[in-house]
């Protein structure tokens, strides 16, 4: 009865069926993955956002395929503030981030078609490109130090046919932006084999202290591109449903991508009046969030700075920004050994292979829990490391 679309085997890992077994036995848990900022005391739909959607004209259907005129050029002021251009008639308005990504596999691929995506990162994107007869092939981030572009896998993804590359800047989980000459090499090859970029930086307002302001593919670019972000991380707000795609590149192809677009949202008609009014209220109450956001990010990095120091078998990483922190832990368990040991002491960590890392033993946590809730889970850590 259902298309192979749908995955037929949903049997969890061992991981996922401990960790459904902990939470049903009610036992309490440190939950070190939880990305959520409304669970970790940083969002919420305070007054202000509280009056910008209760705005009566929201309750008029006036749809626009692109998005309202005036939520994209709030969106063009947000880039503006950043020191990016980009006109607000070149901004498609979508549900999220998710959607972004379907919008465009419907726009530059057919069924049965690929689209290059990065490794490590979301575990997101095979299952999207799935649900819309796509195919994917894999470029690698490799790490000696710092994390690195293989732009032997690029050229490889492009030669097998690949009409468009994914980046995620800064990348989750690795914290990681492009070059300038990385990014002039992967243009070159994109040129070169007619691929589209699709750039996400839902992550951009939030680089690592003494870190330099992060990337943006926003600009002249010699390929069509698309960079996209939303509500959900940028103002903290994933519960009202508002992400974009904002348009760079040659004039011709990126006029041409804009018509496409528009016919493909119209179809949909996806993103509620009431968030398109709000919008503008809500990005400019977005850097109290922000604030804060950062300044938890800065406390948790210097919570594991003090912990790596006292076990020293223990490194993180190295990353410009983001919400995520990779940690190298002793190679004599793997990475799911270590997070199922975790789980029994009531510690949720990410095994690094739910990333596609590779290599060593790895985990992966989150840089926006509560400081109180990661102070208590490595000392739960310690004491499996003292075990161990």
């Amino acid at each position: 009865m259902l298309s192979n679309r749908v995955p037929r085997d949903t049997t969890p890992n061992l991981w996922a069926q401990r960790l459904a077994e902990l939470r049903e036995s009610g036992r309490p848990l440190i939950d070190l993955t939880e990305a959520n900022p409304t669970r970790v005391g940083l969002s919420g739909v305070g007054q202000l956002e509280l009056a910008a959607l209760a705005d009566p004209q929201g309750m008029v259907y006036d749809p626009a395929p692109r998005g309202m005129e005036s939520a994209r050029g709030a969106i063009a002021r947000y880039y503006r503030e950043r020191g990016l251009e980009v006109d607000p008639e070149h901004i498609v308005i979508t549900a999220s981030t998710s959607e972004a990504y379907a919008h465009l596999f419907r726009l530059l691929m057919d069924p049965g078609q690929k689209v290059l995506v990065p490794a490590p990162s979301y575990p997101l994107f095979e299952p999207l490109a799935t649900v819309e007869g796509v195919e994917t092939l894999v470029w690698r981030l490799v790490y000696d130090g710092r994390w690195h572009v293989d732009l032997d896998s690029i050229e490889r993804g492009l030669d097998a046919g690949a009409r468009a590359l994914i980046v995620v800047q800064p990348n989750h989980p690795t914290g990681t932006g492009l070059s300038p000459e990385e990014l002039g090499a992967i243009e070159t090859m994109c040129g070169r084999a007619g691929a589209a970029l699709i750039s996400d930086e839902v992550f951009g307002d939030f680089a690592w202290p003494g870190r330099a302001k992060l990337p943006s593919l926003l600009g002249a670019r010699r390929v069509p591109t698309f960079v996209l972000s939303g509500l959900s991380k940028v103002c903290g707000m994933p519960q009202l449903k508002l992400g974009w795609i904002a348009l760079a590149g040659p004039e011709p192809e990126r006029e041409k991508a804009l018509r496409g677009l528009e016919w493909i949202s119209d179809l949909f008609l996806s993103v509620a009046m009431p968030v398109q009014h709000a919008l503008p209220r809500l990005l400019e109450g977005r850097h109290e969030f922000q604030s804060l956001t950062r300044t938890r990010i800065q406390s948790n990095l210097e919570r594991l700075a003090r912990f790596i120091a006292r076990h020293p078998e223990v490194t993180r990483l190295e990353g410009d920004g983001g919400w995520i922190a990779i940690l190298r832990v002793p190679a004599r368990r793997s990475g799911e050994e270590w997070a199922l040991e975790l789980l029994d002491r009531g510690v949720i960590a990410h095994p690094g292979h739910f990333y596609d890392i590779e290599g060593e033993a790895y985990l992966v946590v989150s840089l926006i829990v509560q400081e109180d809730a990661l102070e208590r889970a490595l000392a739960l850590f310690e004491s499996v490391l003292a075990e161990a």
